[in-house]
């Protein structure tokens, strides 16, 4: 089951309108989010992502069409939008669980939805396991360090066998608020990335491979080093 947890971007519960979440596959700079993508990933000795093939492990654009699962409809405008929006948690999940692997996941700021942005972001969850080895997995926030930008790193750094990668550019349409708050106009968005195989497995440290120790250790000497030339 894919886990899915997101930071919240506002704090108010929601209500949705008719306009309909846009899952967008197609942005421009998905071709080049893909090509930055695998340049870490070379650049850490891990194997490039591939393109995701498969409704278990491609994320669905949005549209009308009759797919068997997930429906890309219910899966974005009621399960993740109202997540991405800060509303509560669906009560009824049927899409998501039909998904397979890890979330990668940033929240857009100041319309800065470039796929560098995201990566940026993404890289620097390795500072939510203060610059040491991530621990032992066991569930979302279990242990607490295993948060949305933690565990993105460990998405992006995906230390398995042949990965895939499947991105959207999400746009959540702001609606009306509780207690006759409401939103600006327009849309919040976010870039998820949903990498496969699983990099996260109750019950094991998400580096424990060949790939993912020799990842970890080029990863920490470059902070090392970094934080050393700051310091000079």
């Amino acid at each position: 089951m894919a886990r899915l947890s997101f930071v919240s971007l506002l704090s108010l519960s929601l209500l949705f309108g008719q306009q309909a979440a846009r899952a967008q596959d197609t942005y421009p700079t998905a071709n080049a989010g893909l090509e930055a993508m695998n340049e870490l990933r070379k650049a850490a000795g891990l194997p490039e992502f591939g393109n995701a093939v498969g409704d278990a492990v491609v994320l669905p654009a949005y549209s009308h069409e009759a797919r068997t699962a997930p429906v890309a409809e219910t899966l974005w405008k009621t399960e993740i939008c109202p997540k991405v929006l800060g509303g509560a948690r669906a009560k009824s999940v049927t899409e998501a669980v039909k998904l397979t692997g890890n979330f990668a996941y940033y929240p857009v700021t100041d319309g800065k939805k470039e796929c560098s942005d995201a990566l940026e972001y993404w890289k620097g969850g390795l500072s939510q396991f203060n610059d040491k080895i991530p621990p032992t997995f066991q569930a979302l926030n279990n242990p607490a360090v295993y948060n949305d930008r933690a565990v993105s790193f460990v998405a992006l750094y995906n230390p398995k066998p042949s990965p895939v990668v499947s991105c959207v550019l999400l746009q959540c349409p702001n609606a009306g608020g509780v207690g006759g708050r409401r939103l600006a106009a327009g849309t919040t968005d976010a870039v998820i990335c949903l990498t496969n195989p699983a990099p996260l497995a109750a019950g094991s440290p998400p580096f424990e491979t060949s790939n993912g120790r020799k990842l970890l250790t080029l990863y920490l000497k470059r902070r090392v080093e970094f934080l050393q030339s700051a310091l000079q």
